[in-house]
């Protein structure tokens, strides 16, 4: 925003030109059971320009969307698996804000909630604090993830890079991959615009 190119008016142009495509767009629901589950994903290294990654996540309540993120990353990530890391933190903190208001709202809990990462490493992390000591660059905040898998809060469990849903909010995507991924999100057109 400080020194802005020719460059980055054509990327707000294509930004532009999506929102204009996709403006009847919207969320639908389905009727389904309340349970949390997330997919928490990040791009390491994936903005040419300064080396931070992109942070993505979506959490689901049954078959529903109900939350997501994408979000560049406040510091450079050294690791892919630290990237990832940093990710699945961020997703455990909306889940705990989410479990809270369930709780509040007196919606039956159905914990441990599942969190789905494709990096074997971070999800290593999150279970065992053996690996901790390889791993001090990382800020301790972050941990706390760990804590809440301990707690039973959440079980951070391995996908597959095929059924990775974050993947919409960090990577440049085929049409084909894009256009999948929005279904599974139940994104569509609204029915009073078809």
């Amino acid at each position: 925003m400080h020194a802005p190119t020719a460059a980055h008016f054509v990327l707000v142009k294509r930004i532009l030109r999506y929102i204009k495509g996709t403006i009847t767009h919207g969320l639908h629901f389905t009727p389904s059971p309340l349970v949390l589950t997330a997919y928490a994903d990040a791009d390491w290294a994936g903005d040419s320009t300064d080396r931070r990654s992109t942070t993505g996540f979506c959490i689901f309540l049954g078959s529903n969307l109900v939350s997501w993120c994408a979000k560049k990353q406040a510091t450079v990530a050294r690791s892919s698996t630290e990237a990832e890391y940093r990710a699945l933190a961020q997703c455990t903190t909306d889940i705990v804000w989410l479990h809270q208001l369930l709780t509040e709202l007196q919606v039956a809990s159905h914990t441990p909630y599942v969190l789905w990462c494709d990096n074997s490493s971070a999800i290593a992390l999150a279970h065992n604090p053996v690996f901790h000591a390889r791993t001090k660059h990382i800020e301790v905040d972050y941990h706390f993830i760990r804590e809440k898998v301990v707690d039973k809060l959440v079980q951070v469990l391995h996908v597959g890079t095929a059924a990775q849903l974050a993947d919409i909010f960090t990577k440049p995507l085929s049409v084909a991959r894009f256009l999948f991924l929005k279904g599974k999100l139940m994104i569509g057109a609204s029915p009073s615009s078809v």
